[in-house]
């Protein structure tokens, strides 16, 4: 596979940097195994985070190419698959409209996916989707929503906005993490969005991440975990500017940014997150090397749970072959000698087997057959609607294994 190594930041070019964390090779998560491929060798892959020294952005430097990850092979994350998705992006998408949009004017999402969101813009506005996955945007076309099967780039800003005009609103929603050129993200943002417009972004916390000992989020496919701070100093070198930040729950605690090329008031909620930040230290590398200490201790934590559950003689299943469920299990040496299967409701996965450990992925229709006494869940951000949907299951005396914010069995 294709291997890029920084040299250099990619938000301010700084060339040196310090190790947050090094978590060995892990394999692609969402590289999932064919039942042909069972007797090939999966590869694997150094995962080492490193802070930049000069601008404190947290970073990968040694990186798998995203063309290997989006476009050489089916990319089978579908955002219409995850539970509850639609009903977390209906608010989200009613402000957007309140604040920013009047009827007719173009909404452009960078990351689309299926389009679950450009499908809430439609009925009064115009709207495209960008996403490099093919397979993902065949999936969006045949959901009627207009979407172009390349990688969002300055170049293609300016082709779009020849041919659609200027976007009021550009949206990136948990894909910027993916993108490593940065800097030719936002120019072509600028090149596209109107005077007027706004561009919004939803990406990974690293205050998030930090608080609650997030560490699922860390594999090949985010190269760079954001503070309001990194955003603040980068954006003004392009003539952006934010303007509005607030911190939500997806994934853990996701930041959402709205950033403008106008002088638009500084929002409360935005100097309050701010503040927040400097109060915590939240941007030293001591407060790093605490966020390394803590995750390496949940690690082992939760590799003693699921040990002394084994010994015991109780079976463990995961629920949710998700790719957040392949760092926290990698990081914990938990593999096939311990897991029985995956659940997973995503038809796109059912078939397959995770890579490296090759643990098979099943339907929940078909994992009743053969429940087991623990379900770890390996979708962490959606504990609370998995317990709420497998009340039958705890009745008849299962239990779950949620590892967010410590270990807890419920």
């Amino acid at each position: 596979m294709n291997t890029i190594h920084n040299k250099t930041c990619r938000m301010c070019t700084g060339t040196k940097f310090k190790v947050v964390i090094d978590l060995k090779h892990h394999p692609l998560v969402n590289s999932l195994v064919s039942k042909s491929g069972l007797g090939n060798k999966d590869l694997t892959f150094p995962l080492v985070v490193k802070q930049c020294e000069k601008c404190s952005l947290v970073q990968l430097v040694d990186l798998i190419d995203a063309e290997e990850i989006y476009r050489k092979v089916d990319y089978l994350y579908f955002s219409s698959d995850m539970p509850g998705l639609d009903k977390y992006f209906q608010p989200y998408a009613a402000e957007v409209r309140r604040r920013f949009l009047k009827d007719g004017d173009l909404v452009v999402e960078i990351g689309s996916n299926d389009g679950i969101m450009l499908k809430m813009f439609q009925a009064q506005n115009r709207v495209l989707g960008v996403d490099p996955s093919t397979n993902v945007a065949l999936r969006a076309l045949k959901r009627g929503i207009p979407t172009v099967p390349v990688f969002f780039s300055e170049s293609l800003a300016h082709k779009i906005a020849h041919e659609w005009g200027k976007a009021k609103v550009v949206i990136g929603n948990n894909c910027i993490a993916h993108l490593n050129d940065v800097r030719d993200l936002v120019r072509g943002v600028k090149a596209l969005l109107a005077a007027d417009g706004t561009f919004i972004v939803e990406c990974n916390y690293w205050g998030g991440m930090v608080k609650n000992t997030n560490y699922s989020l860390i594999y090949h496919d985010h190269y760079s975990y954001f503070s309001l701070k990194a955003w603040q100093s980068f954006a003004p070198k392009f003539g952006l500017r934010v303007f509005d930040a607030v911190v939500t729950p997806a994934q853990g605690g996701s930041l959402r940014l709205f950033i403008c090329t106008d002088r638009r008031p500084e929002t409360k909620r935005l100097k309050t997150l701010q503040l927040e930040e400097k109060e915590t230290a939240l941007n030293t590398y001591a407060s790093s090397l605490r966020y390394r200490d803590n995750v390496l201790a949940q690690a082992q934590e939760l590799r003693r749970t699921v040990l002394d559950l084994k010994k015991a003689g109780k079976s463990i299943a995961g629920y949710g072959a998700a790719a957040k469920g392949m760092t926290i299990l990698k990081c914990s040496g938990i593999g096939a000698k311990i897991l029985d299967y995956f659940v997973d409701d995503s038809p796109a996965k059912q078939g397959w087997f995770s890579p490296v450990d090759h643990i098979p992925i099943i339907s929940r229709q078909a994992a009743q057959k053969r429940l087991p006494d623990y379900f770890i869940i390996l979708a962490p951000n959606y504990a609370e609607v998995i317990i709420s949907k497998e009340k039958a299951f705890m009745r008849q005396g299962g239990r779950f294994i949620v590892p967010k914010n410590g270990i807890t069995i419920i």
